[in-house]
């Protein structure tokens, strides 16, 4: 298995206690990493934001299964949550996940919830040739 820590380490090392902490899984992190972002939105850090979505991207991607559903379910699912920031949180998800958190977020939320963050995510783009 890739080794998440390592790369949670050199993206975010605001939450090397989280990484390092042998006990706690990614899921403990991703909860960890989705505080961060929150923050970093309200205080309109883009760094942090940048690597901390990066990531949770990285997670997604990999060929291990455990990691993409960590990614899914304790992150991303999640990432609406504080309704206030969805202006800002749309953006910044990338667009392969949209299909597979989608069916989460169903699963949660009111049809007119589910509306609007349809209409903040309709004409999205892929991440840059930059995206972490």
């Amino acid at each position: 298995m890739v080794d998440w820590r390592e790369r949670a380490l050199a993206l975010v090392p605001e939450l090397r206690g989280a990484a390092e902490h042998e006990s706690w899984s990614c899921h403990v992190f991703f909860s960890e990493l989705y505080q961060l972002v929150m923050e970093a939105h309200r205080a309109g850090d883009d760094d942090v934001l940048r690597r901390a979505y990066g990531f949770a991207h990285w997670c997604f991607q990999q060929s291990e299964q455990f990691l993409e559903n960590a990614a899914l379910v304790s992150f991303y699912e999640h990432v609406f949550d504080d309704w206030d920031l969805r202006d800002e949180v749309a953006p910044w998800l990338p667009i392969d996940v949209l299909p597979k958190v989608r069916a989460l977020w169903e699963w949660r939320w009111p049809a007119e919830r589910l509306t609007e963050v349809d209409r903040l995510l309709a004409g999205l783009q892929p991440p840059g040739r930059d995206a972490v």
